[in-house]
């Protein structure tokens, strides 16, 4: 008899192990979610269980059923009340429940305003709005913090000639130009937020870094090479973000960390997996700050040209912008013209789809250079001048320029192969003010062949053979970059 009842128990263990407990032998269902009274959103679930195998309809639509028994319906609420009908058919037998849920629209909240009235000035930002570091000048301009987006609310401190100081957070302030804001009406606060959630996303060409926040705040960024990350200062802004989403298929953007460096500026830190940057940009979404960085395109693995789209900028041009003129009467803006087809003829024989900023004599505007190469979408950036300047009587040389830090050792390499052709060196010369230096969404340089004031250097420049020698330099430079970036990527690759 003992032994009878033990191998009932046995069995019945292991029914129960392995197929879970038995929901058919349930005669009933019931609603677990979806009964309120009263709700404040058009979007309702309805979530249930009942025994499986069942047949179950909410307001006549089927509802899907899993094999746990539970079931569940999405339901769009009307204004007022909604009737719901959830029927449940197992084995021949039909259970129905009926009931109501009355949507409700919220009641807007009074704002909450302060009690005493801000009695500064504000400013807003336009469209190809920039920050620079103080008041100085030179030819090319102040010192650029960086690019800002518009629709940004600063607190006007003071005026100083062709620029405004303005707030940035408590204990920081940046210069902008008076052309590029427009005047707040008087008692418009600046903006102060909390951080929310953060994603990291995958967005095919690009890895995508966006922050919520409640109003649009002005920020600083800058790359750094080690550790290797982009870093952003939202100003204005204290950290509420508790939450990060980050996924697994990110193609540059290794992790992401933050700092609330002090009560009001709370630091993003943008960590890269990839030596060699290809390019970023930060802007807003509405008030979500986003950092798109894009990913590095498929020829940097086979370290070519080919496959690259690269634009090609010849400097100056039109009737009033001959840039150098020569003491011989050479204009730079011709050779500048001249040498960018050559560039662009060395570069297409290897592959790469070039587009120009320039492609004849016309006077076209910076900020218009920069859209035609940021609609191309191009992967970098090679800007072809001539120099002036020094003593005339002496040889002065070639040099290449840079403005970022991340894009110093693409200058570096091309000016390495330029100083072949036994010239003078004039310098790797970085944090250049040039305009087309200022994007940091492609690697982008600036060749200075030669100088148009020098007498020797004028007799190189001004002939065909020795620009074509140079171009030629240019590309052999550019594809010494491209072997160093397929060098470290098989490096990366190993880690």
């Amino acid at each position: 008899m003992k032994k009878s009842i033990s191998l009932i128990t046995i069995a019945l263990f292991l029914s129960f192990t392995l197929t879970g407990f038995d929901l058919s032998a349930q005669e009933s269902f019931k609603i677990v979610r979806g009964k309120q009274d009263t709700v404040y959103t058009a979007q309702h679930f309805i979530v249930g269980v009942a025994p499986a195998g069942s047949l179950i309809t909410v307001n006549g639509t089927p509802a899907k059923q899993y094999k746990t028994g539970s079931f569940g319906a999405e339901l769009k609420l009307v204004q007022g009340d909604n009737t719901v009908n959830v029927n449940v058919l197992t084995g021949g037998k039909e259970s129905t429940e009926t009931f109501n849920v009355f949507f409700k629209l919220p009641v807007a909240q009074p704002a909450i305003t302060d009690t005493v009235p801000f009695s500064g000035k504000v400013v807003v930002t336009k469209e190809g709005a920039y920050l620079n570091y103080g008041v100085g000048q030179d030819r090319l301009g102040g010192a650029k913090v960086n690019y800002i987006a518009e629709g940004i609310r600063m607190e006007l401190l003071d005026s100083a000639q062709a620029l405004y100081k303005v707030r940035l957070s408590e204990n920081s302030y940046a210069f902008i130009p008076k052309f590029l804001v427009n005047h707040e009406p008087a008692g418009t606060k600046p903006p102060f937020s909390l951080t929310s959630s953060w994603s990291v996303s995958n967005a095919g060409n690009t890895d995508v870094v966006r922050v919520a926040l409640e109003k649009r705040l002005p920020y600083t960024f800058f790359k750094e090479m080690e550790p290797n990350r982009i870093v952003i200062d939202i100003h204005g802004a204290a950290c509420n973000s508790n939450w990060i989403t980050q996924y697994l298929n990110l193609k540059m953007v290794d992790y992401v960390d933050y700092d609330q460096i002090a009560p009001d500026v709370f630091r993003v830190y943008i960590y890269l997996r990839d030596e060699f940057c290809w390019g970023y940009k930060v802007d807003y979404s509405g008030t979500s700050l986003v950092v798109t960085i894009k990913h590095t395109p498929a020829p940097a693995y086979k370290g070519a040209l080919a496959g690259l789209t690269i634009g090609v900028d010849a400097g100056h041009g039109g009737p009033t912008s001959h840039g150098a003129v020569s003491p011989s009467g050479v204009r730079e803006k011709d050779l500048n013209l001249a040498m960018t087809y050559m560039l662009k003829a060395e570069l297409e024989k290897r592959g790469a789809k070039v587009v120009l900023s320039r492609p004849d004599d016309n006077d076209v505007a910076m900020s218009q250079r920069i859209k035609i190469f940021e609609n191309a979408n191009v992967d970098m950036m090679v800007s072809v001048h001539c120099n002036a300047g020094g003593n005339p009587l002496r040889p002065m040389g070639t040099s290449t320029y840079y403005k970022h830090i991340e894009y110093r050792e693409l200058a570096k390499t091309v000016l390495e192969r330029l100083v072949e052709l036994d010239v003078n060196n004039f310098g790797l010369i970085g944090n250049f003010n040039f305009s087309l230096n200022s994007p940091t969404y492609w690697p982008n340089i600036l060749v200075e062949t030669m100088f148009m004031s020098s007498l020797p250097d004028e007799e190189l420049i001004s002939d065909p053979m020795f620009q074509r020698m140079m171009m030629n330099k240019t590309v052999k430079g550019l594809e010494d970059y491209m072997k160093k970036v397929k060098t470290s990527l098989k490096r990366g690759s190993k880690r």
